[in-house]
């Protein structure tokens, strides 16, 4: 409604002034310059109000009601023609100029507003966080004697025993949970990076050495190519090193049957690229949009902290990390890292 009134004022304004124009004897020039002048207070207001859009729209309208007084009253006089021309010219570039810098203003007080929100939040989620994982880790610390006690325990009574195989089961969800907390605690509190120069190609040899005989059992093949002449880069070779593992892991589970990961990388001018592209049956647009987001998972036991540590470590680094995904064809994660400050082979 507010906005409604303002488009009538500035038409009537246009109106009025353009009324007074054509009623306004010829010989009082300093009333003339005077109307055209006003003619700028509804375009500036329509910039201010309505954005580019509106100015224009302001300044067209005021070159049409203007521009048939222009050649019926001044037609034959020449100089005050071309004047009055200029003067439409004028409209239109004010309009443009006012309306541009009024959307750019507005652009940069949204952002600003945008930003100052997201601040406040992180300092909620930061705040939340730190508590969070507080309690996280006091949960921890007595896990380590629950599970020390359930092995004695279990040491009494003999493997057909069906007690032996409730505390098996109470082991093992111990250290599921006591995963889940780490996991928790590796998102919640990220170590900084302790960066020294680092082969890419050693790291993933030694990764993938770690988690053949599991991709075998599966009947995943885990097969590299590795650029050669790749050098090397500032480092945490053991955070790299939990990424690989965990992307590495999270395409086994989405291998259905026997199929393959394959991981390479190249040298791009000052950048280095590690891929992992797997042939598991792939994730929506809907998922995927969602997979580096805590506690978000799609398996019926995960944690969904596993991608998000991931994201973490390579944004610690100065990294970017791209997932591209089809379903029933797979998915690839891209890890880009610059070279800046890593050394020659």
């Amino acid at each position: 409604m507010h906005k409604k009134k303002e488009m009538i004022l500035v038409g009537l304004s246009i109106i009025v002034l353009s009324v007074l124009h054509y009623v306004t004897p010829v010989d009082k020039p300093v009333l003339h310059d005077l109307y055209r002048r006003l003619y700028y207070v509804p375009i500036i207001f329509s910039a201010f109000s309505f954005g580019l859009r509106g100015a224009m729209v302001s300044s067209l309208a005021t070159s049409l009601v203007f521009l048939p007084h222009v050649f019926h009253r001044w037609g034959h006089i020449p100089s005050q023609r071309y004047d009055a021309l200029f003067e439409i010219i004028l409209y239109n570039i004010v309009a443009w100029v006012s309306g541009t810098l009024v959307q750019a203003e507005r652009k940069r007080r949204e952002e600003l507003k945008k930003a100052q929100e997201e601040l406040i939040q992180a300092n909620k989620f930061k705040v939340i966080g730190e508590l969070a994982a507080g309690i996280a880790h006091e949960i921890r610390n007595p896990l380590g004697s629950i599970q020390g006690s359930l092995e004695i325990l279990r040491k009494d009574y003999k493997v057909e025993d069906s007690k032996y195989v409730f505390l098996n089961i109470l082991l093992k969800e111990v250290a599921r949970l006591n995963k889940a907390i780490t996991d928790f605690l590796n998102y919640a509190r990220p170590a900084l990076p302790n960066l020294i120069e680092t082969d890419l190609n050693q790291l993933i040899g030694e990764t993938v050495l770690i988690l053949s005989p599991q991709a075998a059992k599966k009947g995943v093949e885990l097969k590299t190519e590795l650029d050669e002449n790749l050098p090397l880069i500032k480092a945490d070779p053991s955070q790299l090193k939990q990424a690989f593992i965990n992307l590495i892991l999270n395409s086994l589970e989405a291998i259905e049957g026997n199929g393959q990961v394959l991981i390479s990388t190249l040298q791009d001018k000052n950048k280095v690229t590690v891929k992992f592209q797997d042939t598991g049956k792939g994730m929506s647009e809907e998922v995927k949009g969602k997979i580096f987001t805590p506690f978000f998972s799609t398996k019926e036991n995960g944690a969904g902290l596993g991608l998000g540590i991931v994201e973490r470590i390579i944004q610690n680094h100065k990294g970017e990390i791209k997932v591209e995904s089809y379903l029933g064809k797979g998915t690839t994660f891209t890890l880009i890292f610059p070279v800046k400050g890593g050394g020659k082979r």
